[in-house]
């Protein structure tokens, strides 16, 4: 490739990501139909393609390329982005997609517009060369990554992955190839004591002190000394916390959110059984005290084989174009997190972007990050 084809290919990718950045399709609401109908404006009408509707403007996208093998592979990109809550402190708007430097600044341009925008382009460079790809290409867009993963649930509930033999998910991993990523556990405790005078406490039951309590004990249980090579170690975060009325009153009510992080090897199931148990516990130590646990999102840790074909396959693919090999774990849950443990798939995270961009003010990402990628999609496919 020339000089000028690489100038053409970086205006391309501009154009397209731009388009992508003007859409908010911050979630909540998360507006992901927009995002749809933009990508496909993208794409001549003959293109195989299938709308997922969710209701409330929120949809998903599948859109398919037919290849020499019926053997699919799967290119997996969320839609939705996170909101922006401090506008007005960004350094350039950050629904406009401004370029300097080399990079676009905008909310969603690592996570992940940029890689949506190689998977877009990935099956344009097949559709508009009217080049057969080796394997059948299936590119799914999906809604909502970012808080419930309605989109790669329904998909998977109404049986439109469960064709993929390997599955790439494009989300930022550095241009490096990520085979794991830690587990999500998020849980809600609220518990419910008796009020008394604040002079009196020994009459009511503290609601705060309880909950204090509570945390402690479920953070024990658990090993968090113990390591990952690439993922480092579990981590307990106490993220809210509220409780209380006024200063001379025990408090009746209280309430936390619990952000558990794990990695592979780690049992979601075990961590909610034992959190179920310190809270009858307790129960039976205050007669009166109720505690409910209600978890609000649990995605297990994931791990890829290193020794695995289909890793093996990137590597020699990445010895090829001269890209360094290097592996990496992904703290942050993916689309894979509800799809790998059903199906039982080889999976990778690789995609552009920087992963320390995801969810900050003046998000960015190098244009040629995406170019890159693209161009070891593509090698891949038609290796």
């Amino acid at each position: 490739m020339d000089l000028r084809e690489e100038v053409v290919l970086m205006h391309i990718t501009e154009d397209i990501l731009k388009r992508l950045i003007n859409i908010n399709s911050t979630n909540l609401p998360g507006n992901e139909m927009d995002m749809v109908k933009e990508i496909l404006k993208f794409f001549p009408d003959s293109v195989n393609h299938e709308i997922i509707d969710h209701g409330n403007n929120r949809g998903s996208l599948i859109i398919e390329v037919e290849g020499a093998k019926k053997e699919k592979i799967g290119f997996i990109g969320h839609i939705d982005t996170v909101p922006v809550s401090d506008e007005e402190s960004w350094e350039y708007p950050p629904f406009e997609g401004i370029i300097k430097d080399g990079y676009m600044y905008g909310r969603g341009t690592s996570d992940m517009k940029g890689g949506v925008t190689a998977m877009i382009k990935t099956a344009l460079h097949f559709i508009e060369n009217n080049v057969t790809p080796n394997y059948t290409l299936k590119f799914v867009f999906t809604a909502d990554e970012e808080s419930g993963g309605l989109g790669v649930r329904t998909l998977r509930d109404k049986g439109l992955l469960q064709d993929l033999s390997k599955v790439f998910i494009t989300e930022p991993s550095d241009e490096e190839i990520g085979i794991c990523e830690k587990g999500t556990l998020w849980l809600n405790v609220s518990i419910k004591g008796k009020s008394a005078h604040g002079s009196k406490p020994y009459l009511g039951i503290n609601a705060i002190e309880n909950l204090y309590e509570y945390i402690d004990r479920l953070k024990n249980t658990l090993d968090l000394e113990k390591t990952h090579l690439f993922l480092g170690s579990s981590s307990f975060a106490t993220t809210t916390i509220k409780g209380g009325v006024k200063t001379n009153i025990i408090p009746e009510d209280a309430k936390a959110t619990l952000d558990i992080r794990t990695i592979p090897g780690f049992s979601h199931e075990e961590i909610i059984e034992n959190a179920n148990k310190i809270a009858k516990d307790m129960e039976n130590e205050n007669q009166g005290m109720v505690i409910q646990v209600v978890v609000e999102n649990d995605r297990p840790p994931l791990t890829m084989d290193k020794e695995d074909d289909f890793i093996k396959e990137i590597e020699k693919v990445f010895n090829k174009l001269s890209y360094p090999v290097k592996y990496k774990g992904i703290n942050f849950y993916t689309d894979a997190s509800q799809l790998i443990p059903y199906h039982n798939i080889p999976f990778v995270i690789l995609g552009p972007g920087e992963e320390n961009m995801c969810h900050q003010k003046n998000e960015r990402i190098k244009i040629e990050s995406i170019d890159k990628m693209t161009k070891f999609y593509i090698s891949y496919i038609t290796d």
